[in-house]
């Protein structure tokens, strides 16, 4: 007897591929015959599990570029030697006593904050937050006007906030894709509303062959059942097919091939 075909492996299927799938079985069984068939209620269940597959694999879950957030360290790293370069300068061979003694106030207060450049991120910025603090003082400040670098507060803390924002913006990135439902999850459930709407038109046409024997529900049904048999059949074939090195595809529903994990360290400068 005609009947969808549904007992068959789809764990080697890539996402790219299993959402296709899914999409295509979907559009092949319309809302409007799933309606006058009798089986909207498992239409719909395999509408709302497609739909939320489609949505994860759409959804980027990288973090923010890695690269962007090393360019913006690198940044304010620069500008905070660049400061305490000037600072050691003046403390060193400054033409008079007064930016002598104003450089060796600076340079003690960059030296006090540690060797910021090496702290991992979230460190250097609440390093970085405090020292321009104590710039701001009163002696600091006038020691920062001596030496000609008053504006080193305000250039320090611009480096800093620009950096921080695109940390933070990585930070809600890692907390959404912690939180948020993968392919993993959704492609099983896909799978089993698949099952279970195959089963209710398998179940109906089954009734009518035997029962009820209404020609237009079998023409219907009949159509639905075929379309849905080429896509699996392709589908079965499209996961079956060999990779160009020669072995078959075994990713498991939700590799992402070749990923790796980002590590939050600064590069050395």
């Amino acid at each position: 007897m005609k009947e969808i075909i549904y007992d068959f492996p789809r764990s080697r299927a890539k996402n790219a591929q299993h959402v296709q799938f899914a999409t295509d079985v979907l559009a092949a069984v319309t809302e409007e015959v799933a309606t006058a068939q009798g089986f909207a209620s498992q239409r719909s269940a395999f509408a709302t599990a497609t739909t939320a597959e489609q949505d994860c694999f759409k959804v980027s879950r990288k973090y923010v570029d890695t690269t962007e957030v090393a360019s913006r360290d690198s940044v304010r790293d620069n500008v905070a030697l660049f400061y305490r370069g000037i600072a050691r300068v003046n403390a060193e061979y400054g033409l008079t006593a007064e930016t002598r003694k104003a450089g060796q106030l600076v340079f003690d207060l960059f030296n006090n904050a540690g060797d910021v450049v090496r702290m991992d991120y979230a460190s250097e910025t609440a390093t970085l937050t405090d020292l321009v603090g104590k710039m701001r003082e009163t002696m600091y400040a006038e020691a920062l006007t001596a030496i000609g670098i008053e504006s080193a507060p305000d250039d320090i803390e611009e480096a800093n906030d620009a950096f921080n924002a695109i940390y933070l913006q990585r930070s809600a990135a890692e907390r959404d894709r912690a939180f948020a439902a993968d392919m993993k999850t959704l492609r099983p459930a896909t799978d089993e509303a698949f099952d279970t709407l195959a089963y209710a038109i398998n179940a109906l046409f089954a009734v009518n062959e035997m029962v009820t024997n209404d020609e237009g529900k079998r023409t219907t049904l009949t159509k639905v059942i075929d379309d849905v048999n080429a896509i699996v059949v392709r589908f079965r074939k499209t996961i079956g097919q060999k990779s160009p090195s020669g072995s078959s595809s075994t990713d498991e529903p939700g590799e992402e091939p070749g990923g790796g994990e980002e590590t939050d360290s600064p590069s050395v400068i």
